[in-house]
Order: C-alpha cells, then structure tokens, then sequence
C-alpha cells in the first residue's frame, strides 16, 4: 500500500489518502471528499510510519485523472517556492498549474445495438399513414448509422440532431445507455493556438547580428556558466540575440521560455516571435481565459509548442527539453508576485535552472536591477555588455526644463519641440505616471477631500466619466459637482494625470491623432494589440500614457519622448525609489529615435540639480549605482541584507494592534532562541501601514532586516509563530524580498 499527500482542488489544506498503485509526484488523480469526487494532486509519497492518523481510517484514492501530469522538477519547484516565500502548497499550485482545477463531467450516449427498425403509431394502430411511418424508419435508419459511427456522444448533441421521441425509445430499448463521464481537457490532434492559426512550421526570417551582438551570442551558447546579465543600452538589440538564440536552440530539439514584465508587452514581442517560429510559439499570462491557458499548457506539455511567451507565470511552463529562460526588462517590479504566494520571476527562474540543470537563464535589460549588476560584478552571473545602438541608431539628445518656472504641464521647450515633431510627421511619446484627470478634489469652503470609505487614500477624479474611484480597492462614485460635507460648489482639483494631459493637448494640438494608454483606457489584451498596431501603422501621432509605454516598445518614428513630470516616484516611501526613477527615465527616453532618425528627450522636473536626473542625461548608470550601493550597504539594504514584510490586517480596528505586538513578541522570541540579533538587524515593532487601509482591512506592518545568512533562520522561526497562530479575524501576509514597501 502506497500513502500520498494529496491537494485537493479548492481545498485549504493537505490530505493523505491510499493507493495500491503507484504513483508519481505531480499526477493528478481523482479522490473522494466530502462525498463527492473530485481532483487530486500528488505532492509527495510518505512512509506508512510517518503517516500521523489512523491507516484505517485514510480514504482510497479512486483512480488517475486523464489530465497531463505536472513534471516532477516543477513540483520540486513549487516546494522550494512554498518553503522560500513561506508559502502554502494550495496557493503555489495555482500559481504553478493555469485555469481552474475541478473535475467537469458530461452526459455522454453509449452506442450498445441497433435500435429496432419495428414502428408503432400511438395512434391510430393498423392505420397509420404509409408516408409517417416511412419516415420514422428513415430517421431510425439515421439514427443507426450515425451512433454507429460515433460510439459516444453527448446527450446534448443527440438531442440537437434527433427527436424526443427517437432518443426515448433508444434508452428505453437499450440501444444506448446514457453515462456520466469526465470531460478532458488535453487535446492533442489539432495545434490551434490562441492566434487561431492551424500551423506548425518554423518560418525562416533572417535575422543577421552585429560584432557587438554576435560576441554575447556566442558567449551565452558556449559559455559553461547557467546565468547571464545582458546589459545593453536601449536601442542595441537584445531581442535579436534572444531570436537568435530561440532559434539555435529550436534547430536542436530545445525549447526556450520568453518572459515580459507586462502583458502590453506580449503584442509586440508575439508578434516578432510568431513571425520568426509561426505556431510553434505558445502565449500564457493573466488576461486568457480559464480554456485558453489549459489548451496552451497542453500544447507546451505534450511538446507541440515548444517556444513559450508571457509574463510571470510563464516561467511555469512545462517546456520540452528546456534550454533557455530569457527575462527582458529584469529590472521591472512587475515581475515580483503581489499576491499569495509572493514570488519573484527572476528567483524562480534562477531555482528552476538549478533543479534542471541544462537551462540557461539570461537576464536583460538597459537598467539592470541593482541587485541583479551586484550579482555579476561579483561573478555570480556573467556581465555581456553591449553599447552601441543597432543599426548603427544614435543615442537620443537630452533636454532637461526646470518646472519651477512654468505654471502650467507643458512648458514651453516641450510644446515647441511637439509642434516641429508634428511638422515633420514624426512620433511622440509622452509619459506621466500618474492616471485620472486629478489626484483629489477638495473643498475651498471647508477642505473636505473625498476619502474612498475603504481606504485610507483619497480619490481621484475621472473627468470622462464623471467619477470618483479608488486606485487600491475599485470603489467608485458619481461625482456631483458638490462637497459632500458641506454641500458646497466650490471645488477645486489638485494634481495632474494622464486625462487632463489628454484634454490639454487636443486645445493646444487640434489636428494631432492622440491615443492614451493607462489601466483605464485599455482593459483588454485585445485594446493593446489594436493601439499597437494603430500606432506602429502611424494612425496616431502622440502616445500618452503611463509608465507602462516606457517599456521595451519599437517604434521608429518615434523621435521626441516628453517625461511630464519625472519626478512623482521620487517621492516615495521606498529605499528604491531612486533607482526605479533612473530607471524609467532611461527606459522612457530609450523609446527615441530607435530607427534611422535622431530622437530627443525633454524630461521636465522640479528638481534638476536631483543626482538621478543627472545621471539619466550623462547615461551613467555606474556611476549611480556605485553611490548606491555604499548607501545600501551602510543601512544593509538589499542586495547586502535581506527583507520580510509582515501585514497583520483585519476589518475591525479595536483590536487590531494589540493582535500585532502579540504577533512580534512571538517572532522576536522564537528569532532569539536561534540566533543573537546583531547591530545592523531589525525587528520593529508594529507600525501602521504606510496606507493604513486598504479594502476595508486596516494594516499594520513588521519590518525586517537581516543578513543573508541569518535570514532562513528567521524564516523558521516565522513559520513556527504562524502555524500555531489561529485568530479567525486577522489575516497575516508575508512578502519576502518585497519590492514595495506600502
């Protein structure tokens, strides 16, 4: 008798159940509980004496489920992402598995004999009609023929192609039995992917690499090492390394895994993809349906696709064979988890090499993430370089305007060099990361601000649509010109997005084609691919939006980028900060004159003696990240000490902070049984959340900082305190290497 700890599908818990068969770490199965059937999933095989309940009592497993395994390395995967990020096993499974997992059955009709050719009218006996009955025999004659040839089909369908009347007898003769079975999810006769194609075939699109390009391929490809930093100036062709290399590894039988940081991403880079490999490519991330993820995870599993693109959960996939994982952009916070279980892509990708050992990981990006360049100055990840534009591009010409003297959004260097842009029938990209018409609206009669009664964050203004919403839990009302407190009209705005930029730029450039893009204007992965396309097609003149059009897109038209106001990150709560400024300003400005043109940047701030702005503009991303790191390393931020973010939420406040010190006091005793608590290590005590409520949960925070080689004991020592907490109304999340610190 073998003995497994099972997930059961949208079960809290783990359950050990019995089988006489064997059976593998990441089969699925189907396992009685609650009385009913449904899906299991094996973790793990456990010895009969470790098993802690009574044997007689352990349920039998009922058999396997007609559903691909998940491999085994991606189960080991999924164990050290639960123990790493003090995680769950349900939560990682569904990180880990796409679509819902749940067991769908189907009446199907079961062809047993032929149904009886005999025919009796109901009612008229000897005297029915010659022609009626003719044609009840014809359509019994039908009905032969056509279950003949099926064997099985659903009742559904046999009802849509033959009479009550006909089924009726059918059943009631035994000519077909009616059965409740599983639907099936794999199929693997058709390879129709999410673009609907019907087309395997590698297509042969050249793509010919430069010196520069040609040494860091070679170097990847003949390198023995698992991991790479791409480091590359925008503009200088990172993607047609990573083509390249997809395609060597094709021509071998190898797969390879492409990651983005935002789903905006995917139009771009799945088109040049699919232009290279055709439907050879797979898409997975968070905008497909339930349906489309299964058929693509299918498609991967059974080797049928071979080239994966997508975000975060793509680094999941079961590639056949797998050589590469590349992350573009690896600097982006996007690629950190927000939810349960609170993952970081690169570290996944990083231990899932390690597991499998022939894969390669490359990490690209203009503005690799501190932590990431600390890793190759060290010798942990091999540093390739490249610093010319491809195709020979220029690096676009900087223009920095102190908004100190101008009143208003636009000043006046920007809006004359918008005008000569649009004279020239070239492109614009202006960013302002910030969405809405305005920040907040207060009263001038007795300042009241409209405050979301979920959390603790004003709203913000949605011109458009007249409304009033919340950017953290969806809140949203009509805004009806009035205070709510007083009942006066005298409201003013304050703050600048993305609308109101909008609006301004339509008054000043009537005849411009204007398209924006933030969370609110485009909902759909659909809404992206036409902007896309719209754009690169020249139907716009002007792209305004967010910080998600700074990243990675190509537009060689494109010749003036505009940063509104650089200097909103600044300004957070947050040891990065700097870093994620420098960052998008480099990425913003590198959408510029990526083609045969030169392109300029004119990035407006209140601020212009900032050391990150001066560093933008002299690319020097050394020399920031050398002062950096003395900072970081003076304080033991990451990447010399390592973080916990512990949120002790709950919807009543009374009590809250009370449950929180009960939390830190367990944790600072459980940490100082195991370890001493140096000078440069901190355990706080519970504070309030920088927003204190957020969705009707009011937070507070444990912050903690250790070094590395302290921290998997302060790991274990959390995960003590948490399994024996149990208070029905707090909720405790932990984040682990947190990239946001509200």
């Amino acid at each position: 008798m073998y003995y497994y700890e099972i997930y059961v599908e949208n079960s809290i818990n783990i359950y050990t159940y019995k089988s006489i068969e064997k059976y593998r770490t990441g089969e699925w199965c189907i396992v009685n509980f609650v009385n009913r059937n449904k899906m299991g999933l094996v973790i793990s095989e456990i010895e009969e004496k470790d098993v802690s309940i009574d044997i007689s009592k352990i349920k039998s497993i009922v058999g396997k489920a007609p559903i691909f395994s998940i491999p085994e390395s991606i189960m080991e995967l999924a164990s050290w992402i639960r123990n790493y990020y003090i995680s769950d096993y349900p939560s990682v499974i569904k990180a880990v598995y796409p679509g819902a997992m749940k067991l769908n059955y189907s009446k199907k009709a079961i062809y047993k004999k032929e149904l009886s050719l005999d025919y009796k009218s109901r009612n008229h006996g000897m005297n029915v009609l010659f022609e009626e009955k003719m044609e009840k025999i014809s359509e019994v004659d039908k009905f032969n023929k056509y279950m003949e040839k099926k064997k099985e089909v659903t009742v559904a369908t046999l009802e849509k192609n033959f009479s009550p009347e006909i089924v009726k007898r059918a059943i009631k003769e035994e000519a077909i039995t009616i059965e409740k079975k599983l639907i099936l999810n794999n199929r693997k006769k058709e390879n129709k992917g999410i673009s609907g194609k019907d087309s395997n075939k590698e297509l042969e699109v050249s793509i010919t690499l430069n010196r520069e390009q040609q040494k860091a391929a070679d170097s990847i490809k003949q390198g023995k090492g698992q991991f790479y930093l791409l480091k590359g100036i925008t503009g200088s062709g990172k993607t047609e390394i990573y083509i390249h290399l997809i395609r060597e590894a094709l021509k071998n039988g190898d797969g390879s895994i492409f990651l983005v940081p935002e789903i905006s991403l995917t139009t771009q880079m799945t088109q040049r993809l699919l232009k290279q490999f055709g439907e050879s490519v797979a898409l997975l991330h968070s905008k497909l349906t339930e349906a489309e993820k299964r058929r693509e995870w299918a498609f991967i599993r059974s080797g049928i696709k071979k080239i994966v693109i997508g975000a975060r959960s793509a680094v999941f996939a079961p590639v056949e064979n797998l050589k590469y994982i590349i992350m573009d952009e690896e600097h982006e916070n996007t690629y950190k988890q927000e939810s349960n279980p609170r993952y970081h892509t690169k570290n996944v990708a990083i231990k899932r090499a390690l597991i499998e050992k022939d894969i390669k990981v490359i990490l690209g990006s203009a503005t690799p993430s501190f932590e990431s360049y600390y890793q190759a100055k060290r010798g942990d990840i091999q540093l390739l370089e490249l610093k010319e534009r491809y195709n020979n591009a220029q690096l676009p010409q900087y223009q920095v305007v102190d908004l100190n003297n101008t009143p208003e959004n636009f000043s006046d260097e920007l809006l004359r060099e918008i005008s000569r842009t649009l004279e020239r029938r070239e492109q614009i990209i202006l960013i302002l990361n910030r969405k809405a018409f305005a920040n907040l609206l207060k009263c001038r009669d007795c300042g009241h601000i409209s405050v979301c009664p979920n959390c603790s964050i004003s709203l913000s203004y949605h011109k458009y649509e007249n409304r009033l919403k919340c950017n953290y839990c969806g809140y949203e009302r009509v805004f009806d010109g009035k205070c709510e407190e007083c009942n006066s009209s005298r409201i003013f705005q304050i703050g600048t997005g993305t609308e109101r930029i909008e609006e301004e730029l339509e008054h000043i450039f009537p005849h411009s084609r204007i398209v924006r893009i933030d969370s609110e204007s485009v909902k759909t992965r659909r809404d992206y691919e036409a902007i896309y396309n719209d754009f690169k097609e020249h139907r716009y003149d002007i792209m305004l939006g967010t910080q998600i059009i700074a990243k990675g897109f190509h537009f060689p038209e494109v010749t003036l980028v505009g940063i509104i106001n650089s200097d909103i990150i600044l300004n957070f709560p947050d040891f990065r900060a700097g870093e994620k400024t420098f960052q998008l300003l480099v990425q913003s400005s590198g959408r510029a004159g990526r083609g045969e043109k030169k392109g300029k940047v004119i990035i407006q701030t209140f601020n212009s003696e900032n050391e990150v702005i001066k560093n933008t503009i002299e690319n020097n991303y050394e020399g920031y990240y050398e002062r950096e790191m003395e900072l970081r390393k003076l304080f033991n931020y990451p990447p010399f000490g390592r973080l916990i973010m512990i949120v002790i939420s709950s919807e009543e406040e009374k009590e809250l902070l009370k449950r929180a010190e009960e939390i830190y006091k367990l944790i600072v005793g459980k940490v100082r049984n195991i370890i001493k608590i140096e000078d440069n290590e901190i355990i706080t005590e519970p504070f309030k959340a920088p927003i204190y409520k957020i969705n009707g949960r009011f937070r507070y925070q444990i912050f903690i900082k250790f070094d590395q080689g302290n921290m998997s004991k302060v790991k274990t020592a959390i995960r003590k305190v948490l399994r024996g907490y149990d208070e029905r109304k707090i909720r405790v999340s932990i984040d682990v290497d947190p990239v946001s610190m509200l």
